[in-house]
């Protein structure tokens, strides 16, 4: 005989199911609510009794200086940020800035404010570590730096706001004043060696002119050092345009070897032809630019502009032409190509003769005043140094008076904008803030809280989950029996009023319903009655049920299917010798199969004779034979109701099987026992199955089990435990 096999249904992936977070988060409301009313109780306190802080702001404003070059022309002089603003933010804040701005305070040198003894006795004791951690810096383009200063006495606050904002602008003003006077220092020294070069010069001249017993240079002289650096200036522009010739001439060429000189004869679109024409005129132009001047020159990106667009148009054209006619025609971009290399070798020409004209005018001039005296030659040098000299001790002159006047007037990059007064209304603790943030986090904190409780409880604890997990009603909560499963202790238990009977009758009403509901010809006989896992008492709710129904005068027949561990027989006190495994094996009929139970309408159909281990036919297989579908169309005709036990549904596939042959299944599940992922793989093969699951039955409900159990055992069964 071959082993039960196991089987399990993987659920597949599936669209988070937002309803039952909702109901999740709904169930643990009061955890959420107290968590957040908590917080918001929490943040109240510490806002009623934190204490309050007032905030001072003082502005601080930097400005552009005039750095003048040492040789500047025309008394232009470039303006350059002095200071970056970043940079100037974090000075704000340093321990230099924050020990000046003390001593100020305790000095009485603040010209903001008057600071009141007690507040200045206060700030003595406070180092520069400690008055940092009131402040915060912000800066604001393009100039603007804001000091804001918190603290819990309101003069502290400002006078720490405007110490910081005056010591900050001193300690600018005073390096300013420093780069003034190191500026001055060096231009003086500049002036000294540039005056004595030029007395040095002055006196060589002096002794030149006395050796050639001269009063000035002669005008000879200076034409010709003039006409030296007008040829040699000329010389390089002659150079440099006469290159760009070459190379202009050169590009030419190579797109003119691109080009035929024939094109087959077409009648054109003399449209078309003018703006090819256009188009080779503006490429020509476009080239010239580009040697003298870069790609990104307004000039040349107004020629690609006309250049694109006319290609663009071109293309759009091309649809006119007429069809090629055999003879062929001079092609006119290569005709004006080759012009234009032409009119560029012309160029290169004049260029070529003009530079040579001018090294030849050069090289004459430079032999003129070879011919000059040594001593007059060397008079012309030396007045040449004397007058840069000059030039550049004229602007030492006027840096060094710019310098002056800088360190006279104290000036610095950085004024005070605005003075921080003595705030008169606090800035915190926000109160609105406060218990905003505490009523965000303990909503967080609630339903983070709850979906980690959700996913750590991995079993089932209350109706309503199952009702979510499975989509179908709660028939009845049955508490816990406690109670032997023999035939006189059950039979005695449905005899009485206890709550487990109680809720068994429960159970039977409301299965009443369910076929009232679903079957108004009365159709529905056959139920199948398990569980998920075993344990769950699924065969003590089927004998109970089987003999409410049958106390109502319903005839009622009782099935054991589970072949594995069959039970029902000892609970009603029959033999089981001969049962459901003999009628399916033809080894009995299903009369003698059939035992009668102390209530004279319901039968019992037992297990019957167990399968050996070396029995070809398992129970899975003796159920899927049409001989189990025939004897349940014989027991629907017989009986009213049939009630069919069977083993787990996730133990083995007996259930499975049967499930589709009944009316409906009923599942048995204990709260607290199984888990969440085992009744949902029922519900998946019930569909898999394509069985009906009409509803569940809670068993062995208790109130040791927590606050869930608790509340579904009292809701259903307490009353009746207190009744005689």
């Amino acid at each position: 005989m071959q082993q039960p096999q196991r089987v399990l249904v993987r659920p597949e992936s599936k669209p988070l199911d937002w309803g039952f977070y909702l109901w999740v988060f709904y169930r643990r409301l009061p955890l959420i609510l107290f968590l957040t009313v908590l917080a918001l109780m929490g943040a109240g306190i510490y806002a009623y009794t934190a204490p309050r802080f007032y905030e001072a702001v003082s502005l601080v404003r930097l400005r552009k200086q005039a750095l003048p070059p040492l040789f500047a022309q025309g008394g232009q002089q470039p303006q350059t940020d002095t200071l970056d603003l970043k940079t100037a933010t974090q000075l704000v804040t340093t321990f230099l800035t924050a020990q000046e701005a003390l001593r100020l305070i305790q000095e009485q040198k603040l010209t903001s404010m008057r600071i009141s003894a007690p507040i200045r006795q206060y700030l003595s004791i406070l180092s520069a570590q400690e008055a940092l951690s009131f402040v915060s810096t912000i800066s604001y383009e393009p100039d603007l730096i804001r000091i804001s200063v918190r603290h819990t006495v309101p003069e502290v606050a400002a006078a720490l706001a405007n110490g910081l904002a005056e010591a900050f602008v001193a300690r600018l003003n005073r390096e300013a004043r420093a780069e003034a006077s190191n500026e001055r220092k060096f231009i003086e020294q500049q002036l000294r060696a540039v005056r004595a070069e030029l007395q040095r010069l002055d006196k060589e001249i002096a002794a030149v002119k006395q050796q050639l017993n001269m009063v000035d240079v002669s005008e000879e002289t200076r034409a010709l050092v003039n006409s030296i650096r007008t040829y040699t200036a000329e010389l390089l522009m002659a150079e440099t345009d006469w290159r760009s010739a070459m190379k202009a001439r050169e590009q030419l060429q190579q797109l003119l070897e691109r080009e035929q000189p024939f094109v087959p004869m077409r009648k054109e679109n003399p449209v078309l032809a003018e703006m090819e024409k256009r188009l080779a005129e503006l490429e020509s132009q476009r080239t010239q630019l580009l040697q003298r001047y870069l790609p990104t020159h307004p000039s040349i990106k107004r020629i690609e502009e006309q250049i694109a667009a006319l290609r663009q148009e071109i293309a759009r054209r091309q649809s006119e032409r007429v069809i090629e006619v055999p003879d062929a025609a001079p092609n006119p971009r290569y005709a004006s190509l080759y012009q234009q290399i032409l009119d560029a070798e012309r160029r290169r020409m004049e260029l070529e003769e003009r530079r040579k004209a001018l090294a030849t005018l050069l090289q004459q001039t430079q032999q003129q005043l070879r011919r000059f005296p040594e001593q007059q030659r060397r008079l012309g040098d030396l007045t040449r140094q004397l007058q840069v000299l000059e030039q550049a001790y004229m602007s030492l002159l006027s840096r060094l008076q710019d310098a002056q006047i800088r360190e006279a007037a104290k000036l610095g990059n950085a004024t005070i904008a605005d003075v921080a007064v003595v705030p008169t209304k606090p800035v915190g603790p926000g109160i609105v803030r406060l218990l905003l943030l505490a009523l965000l986090g303990g909503l967080a904190v609630g339903l983070g809280l709850t979906v980690l409780l959700e996913f750590v409880k991995t079993t089932v604890t209350s109706s309503d989950e199952l009702k979510h997990l499975l989509g179908v009603p709660v028939l009845a909560v049955v508490p816990e029996a406690r109670l032997n499963p023999n035939g006189e202790e059950v039979l005695r238990l449905m005899n009485s009023r206890r709550g487990s009977a109680e809720a068994i009758r429960t159970l039977r009403s409301n299965l009443r319903f369910l076929i009232m509901r679903h079957s108004s010809d009365g159709k529905m006989k056959a139920f199948l009655i398990t569980s998920a896992v075993k344990g769950e008492g699924k065969s003590f709710i089927s004998a109970a049920l089987a003999i409410a129904f049958a106390q109502t005068g319903k005839r009622v027949v009782l099935v054991d299917a589970d072949m594995r561990k069959p039970d029902l027989h000892r609970m009603l006190g029959v033999d089981g010798s001969v049962g459901l495994a003999n009628v399916l094996r033809d080894t009995a009929s299903l009369d003698n199969a059939l035992c009668d139970t102390p209530i004279g309408t319901l039968k019992l159909l037992p297990a019957g004779t167990l399968p050996k281990e070396s029995d070809a036919a398992t129970p899975a297989e003796l159920f899927s034979s049409e001989g189990m579908q025939h004897l349940l169309q014989r027991l629907r005709e017989q009986f009213d109701l049939v009630l069919i036990d069977t083993p787990p549904m996730l133990v083995v596939s007996d259930a499975s099987i049967l499930a589709p042959m009944t009316d409906g299944v009923l599942l048995v599940v204990e709260l607290g026992y199984v888990t969440k992922t085992a009744v949902q793989q029922v519900k998946e093969q019930l569909e898999l199955a394509q069985a009906k699951l009409l509803g569940v039955v809670i068993n062995k409900a208790s109130r040791k089990r927590g606050y869930d159990y608790y509340r579904d055992y009292y809701h259903y069964a307490g009353y009746y435990e207190r009744e005689p």
